[in-house]
């Protein structure tokens, strides 16, 4: 089960379309927001960002991930 936290910095991060304008968004160092979208990444076990390009795009899995994040956060 993914923590809030690492759903608001992955909700943030998809949003703002960079883990550093999400790092300035939540006030948080942008390494802080990278190993909570990593972690989430790892207990979930998908890549929820193609970072193959400079700015992240969501993959599949993240689309569908972050239509559950939201419910959840604005629940």
């Amino acid at each position: 089960m993914p923590s809030i936290e690492q759903l608001v910095c992955f909700v943030s991060a998809a949003e703002s379309g960079s883990f550093s304008a999400a790092s300035r968004e939540l006030g948080k160092a942008q390494s802080a927001v990278s190993t909570a979208i990593n972690n989430l990444e790892i207990d979930a076990d998908v890549e929820l960002f193609d970072r193959s390009s400079r700015s992240p795009k969501l993959t599949e899995a993240g689309e569908a991930l972050l239509k559950s994040a939201r419910t959840v956060l604005h629940s």
